[in-house]
This record gives C-alpha cells, structure tokens and sequence, in this order.
C-alpha cells in the first residue's frame, strides 16, 4: 500500500465515478480521463507511474483500462480499496447495459437517443490525443526515448492491424530494447515478495474447470458464466478485440442473440460511459430476453467477464511495485511505457483518420484536445458538451 493512502476513500471513488461518467470510447480515451482527473487535477500518481500502468496491463489479458484504474485505486489504499474501485468504475455501465438488454425492443425503436451519439466518436479521440500528447510529453526524455518512441510508432502504424499479439510484442521489444544494455549491470536490489502464485492458479483453474463443466453439464446459466470468464481471459487489448470472439461464440456457434441485435447494442454501448467490457452485460440480459432472467443474467455476464482480469490485478500489482525497485527493471519499464505512449498516438492517428470526414467533427475534437490541454473544462463536461452538440448541429 502506498503512502497516498491517507487520501480519503470516498473521495477517491468520487473521482473514480467522474472517470466512469467521462470514459467513453476504448482504453485509449480512458487514459485521457485517467490523465486528466487522477493526475493532472488530483495527483493521486504521477504521469509516469500511470504509463507504466499502462504498458504493464497492455501485456496482460483482459480489460486494461478497468485493470489500470482498478491498480490505481490498489496503490492508493490497498486490496479493499481496489475492489471498490472495479465496483465504482464498472458496476454502474454493467447495471445500464443490462437494463438495456431487457428492454431493447423498446429503446431500439426509439430514435429520439440518436443525436447524442452523433459526436461521442470525436469527443473519443480528442481524448486519445490528450492522453498520447500528456504521456508522451513525460517518458521522452532523451534523444534516445525520441528514437525509440518514433520506431514503435512506425512499426505499429505498420504491423499493428495483422494480430492482437502485435501490440503486446511491441511492448516488449520496446522495453528489452532498453535492458538489454544494462543486463550486466551489477547493482542489486533485494526483493522481498514472493508472487502470490495462488491467485494465478485461482485463474487457471476457473478456467479449466469451467470448460469440463461447460462440456459435461450444458445449461443455459453455465453457458453463459463459462462463455463470457472465457471471454475476460482470452483478450489482450480491451472491449473492441472482444467483439469478433462475441460474434463467433455467441451469435454464430449457440445462436444465442441475432447479429442484427448484437451489433445494435455494440452501438448503443458507445453511448454508455464506462468499460465497453460492460457489453457483455447487454449481450447476456438480451440471450435470455422474455425468460424472467434477462436482468439477472446480465449482471452474470457483465461481472464473469470481468472477473478473470481482476484477478490478475492481484496477483501482478504487488509484483509490478515490488520489482520496479530494481534498477534493471526500471529500464525495461521505461521501455515499455515509451512503446505504451506510441502505442495511444498510433490510436490517436487512426481514429483521426477514421472520422466522418466533417467540419464540425473535426472542430469537435480540436476543441475538445484544446480544452483538455488547458486543464479548465471538466472531462464530463466536456461529454456533455459533445451529445448538446449533436443536438445544435
């Protein structure tokens, strides 16, 4: 537990729910929120503990911005602190995607909502932006960084569309491209933890169990918890990598929701601030819709999702604050961060590129960048500012 933990729970968490109302978008936009009120407004960690955040749960599976936040709240005030944090960050997108779920016929022909998606794409790249311009700014520190820094950009901006491994390949490189001259440093740390090897296990084993479950016992319930732990464990990357799989399980394989729906709710989900992982609350209630279960599997769905990344947390957190210690860590961390931080522009370009080619889209997102880098306009006000400009233009 760090030394920050004398802050006040509740209001951490308070600033934790302002995160949740102005995240929308994939991690990449998280980060910008994170950035902007954790760092920049509060100071709860600085920039570079927050990229090295970043990078390490890029390398881990499953949602790595619920992992980072859920880390924060971790170093701010311990396990306790880091339950709750997942809680406030999560729960709240969950709850809405499921009622969404169970009440989709209805919403779903209601065009009234339509407008206040108009301009949340570009509001969601103007925090990437944000966010690669903040976490750039503090890990280039050398003519070296800049090198690297622009090497992994290239090589992303390349490579990165063939494989979800290539992003996680990358961090590595970036970071044993700056150990590997240090390796025979002779300095020494003494490392006093010792992994907690059974939270690892727990992960595992929930995961081989569930499969001879789900091959033994075929219920609907067991299904859908197997499915969606399944799910939370095979992604690297965040919501958007989650979505073929979802497809090909869910909707091809046990036909459990018409495509038509699923990629209907993919888009509403845009609109919901919070983890896009919350779509499995949607893709659950709406399985089950008219069984009287619907809001319940929802919730099933959208925590089971989660709950293999979590777990995670646990067990790579203390490990992450214990080695970082270690001057030979600390290079290869540094590496991984600089990658991280070329990593979100790569995001930030190709989100920019994909945009409705508009003037008032791209004024949204100039607007928005500027308004973030003053530090003046709360980030959720500035969603708000968003969905009122759907509305005007």
């Amino acid at each position: 537990m760090n030394e920050a933990s004398a802050v006040k729970w509740y209001i951490f968490l308070w600033d934790v729910f302002l995160c949740a109302l102005g995240s929308y978008g994939g991690p990449e936009a998280h980060y910008g929120i994170f950035s902007s009120i954790l760092v920049k407004r509060r100071k709860y960690i600085t920039e570079e503990v927050l990229t090295e955040m970043i990078g390490l749960y890029a390398l881990v599976p499953g949602p790595s911005s619920t992992q980072t936040i859920t880390a924060i709240g971790y170093y701010m005030g311990g396990k306790w602190l880091a339950i709750l944090t997942f809680l406030v960050w999560a729960l709240p997108a969950i709850i809405v995607m499921a009622f969404i779920g169970v009440f989709f016929t209805q919403i779903a022909n209601n065009d009234s909502w339509q407008p206040l998606l108009k301009y949340l794409p570009a509001a969601a790249v103007g925090f990437i932006i944000y966010a690669a311009f903040t976490l750039s700014s503090k890990v280039l520190k050398s003519k070296g960084d800049i090198i690297l820094f622009v090497v992994m950009l290239i090589l992303a901006l390349l490579f990165a569309g063939i494989s979800v491994w290539i992003v996680p390949i990358l961090l590595i490189l970036g970071g044993m491209t700056l150990l590997l001259p240090h390796l025979k440093d002779q300095t020494k740390t003494k490392i006093r933890y010792k992994p907690k090897w059974y939270i690892l296990g727990i992960v595992i084993l929930l995961a081989i169990t569930n499969e001879i479950l789900n091959n033994s016992i075929s219920t609907p319930v067991l299904n859908l918890y197997t499915s969606f732990y399944r799910y939370g464990y095979s992604v690297i990357g965040g919501g958007q990598i989650v979505i073929p799989l979802m497809i090909q399980d869910l909707v091809q394989s046990q036909s459990l929701i018409s495509l038509s729906d699923f990629l209907a709710g993919y888009a509403i989900d845009q609109a919901i601030p919070g983890p896009l992982f919350s779509f499995g609350a949607f893709v659950s209630a709406r399985s089950f819709a008219g069984t009287g279960f619907s809001f319940l599997a929802g919730l099933i769905g959208g925590l089971s999702i989660f709950l293999p990344g979590i777990l995670l947390v646990f067990f790579i957190f203390p490990l992450w604050q214990s080695s970082r210690k270690m001057p030979q860590m600390k290079y290869f961390l540094k590496g991984v961060s600089i990658t991280a931080a070329s990593l979100i522009l790569m995001t930030a370009i190709n989100q920019s590129v994909a945009l409705k080619v508009d003037i008032v889209v791209y004024s949204v997102v100039i607007v928005l960048t500027g308004l973030l880098l003053s530090k003046k306009v709360p980030a959720p006000l500035l969603i708000v500012l968003a969905m009122i400009a759907g509305f005007i233009f």
